[in-house]
């Protein structure tokens, strides 16, 4: 479920009038980026840009503690980092890209057992 938080009353206006579903939390007289630091868990904040009709997308994301009290990053994925895939040119005069996958090395030769009888 999406929390909207506006820091003025003009956004909460307008996130009311675009979304017309929910209502918009006002806290007047706080920093954005603070707020979002201490709240604790994933936020995305929506900012002003410098450019008239642009705005600053900025995603936070809390760092987690373990127990020696360092703080370490939340692991996004469960899966190991995968090597980069390479894609090398192919086709018609080269004009498209193919991916290169790496071989799996051959399995080693089995040792032969003989058996010998009495």
């Amino acid at each position: 479920m999406v929390r909207w938080i506006a820091f003025d009353d003009e956004t909460a206006e307008a996130v009311i009038g675009r979304f017309k579903r929910g209502a918009a939390e006002i806290r007047e007289g706080e920093q954005p980026l603070e707020a979002a630091l201490r709240y604790g868990r994933p936020s995305l904040l929506i900012l002003p840009a410098t450019t008239a009709g642009r705005v600053l997308l900025v995603s936070v994301e809390p760092k987690s503690r373990d127990t020696s009290g360092t703080i370490t990053p939340q692991a996004t994925s469960k899966t190991q980092p995968q090597a980069p895939l390479r894609y090398q040119a192919g086709g018609f005069l080269g004009l498209t890209d193919e991916p290169v996958f790496e071989e799996e090395p051959p399995a080693p030769p089995k040792k032969k057992s003989r058996i010998v009888g009495f």
